[in-house]
């Protein structure tokens, strides 16, 4: 049976998780209760953090043989996390509208407003967060929203920035601004791609290019215009994620995978 120390433990790793640190929320929720349906919901949420996709659905499944999932907001959120991860949009959506109904939260309609983005409705998307900001002022800034044109000089800005040898790459690689990621684009790297992204390089490598193999799909850079802007608190930090993330996606181009990319500093 719990007691109040295992409520503080999940206190203690709720506040890890909060703190951006899910591998020390998941060692403090693992000597707390395992009859707690609230134990398997932290788990999922920082393995969820930590993008371990089946780690995160075996203990969302532990958590709703505990709880009434209909009834519980927080395995909702989960479970709509999760159904978002699969690009199960529908899915997503109701399990969000039924934990705001539950507990109206701004994080919640964050969520939606994204999955309201996703389907091209950017007015409904807006909407939805000016709604979280009105419930929870403190803590929900409205992004930086810029128009087409207005983006694409922030884009030159930053690629008459880069370091030349970035610059000379780039000159071999299609740079697009789409508003969102979206199934047609992903293909079969669905199951990797949080809707959330900010950017993606599709196309041949210059390795790739230099092998001839793939060497068909040309070198794509995409930048997600709403996914950078809801990333960001202000322009100028805009302007810093287009950076970040187009010599992230860059990095692809010259033949480095996640890790690689990593090690060069490049987000």
């Amino acid at each position: 049976m719990a007691d109040e120390t295992d409520y503080e433990q999940l206190d203690r790793a709720w506040a890890a998780i909060d703190a951006g640190e899910p591998e020390q929320a998941l060692e403090l929720a693992r000597t707390a209760d395992e009859t707690l349906a609230e134990t398997w919901i932290l788990r999922a949420t920082a393995a969820l953090d930590l993008d371990d996709l089946g780690a995160a659905d075996a203990a969302a499944q532990r958590a709703a043989e505990l709880e009434d999932e209909d009834q519980d907001a927080e395995l909702l959120c989960v479970r709509a996390e999760l159904a978002l991860r699969a690009w199960d949009i529908d899915g997503a959506r109701a399990k969000l509208e039924r934990a705001h109904a539950l507990a109206p939260n701004a994080a919640v309609l964050l969520r939606l407003a994204l999955i309201a983005d996703l389907e091209g409705d950017l007015g409904r998307a807006d909407r939805l967060q000016r709604e979280a900001q009105r419930l929870d002022p403190g803590n929900v800034t409205p992004p930086p929203r810029l128009s087409e044109s207005e983006f694409d000089q922030a884009l030159q800005r930053t690629i008459a920035r880069l370091p030349p040898p970035f610059r000379a790459a780039l000159e071999h690689v299609a740079v697009i601004v789409d508003p969102m990621p979206t199934l047609a684009l992903l293909g079969e790297e669905r199951s990797a791609t949080p809707p959330d992204l900010l950017g993606l390089f599709t196309g041949a490598s210059r390795l790739e290019a230099s092998s001839e193999v793939g060497a068909e799909l040309p070198p794509t850079i995409h930048l997600f215009q709403r996914n950078l802007e809801r990333a960001c608190l202000e322009r100028s930090e805009l302007e810093e994620q287009i950076e970040v993330t187009l010599l992230h996606e860059l990095g692809h181009y010259l033949g480095f995978d996640e890790d690689g990319v990593e090690e060069l500093g490049l987000g």
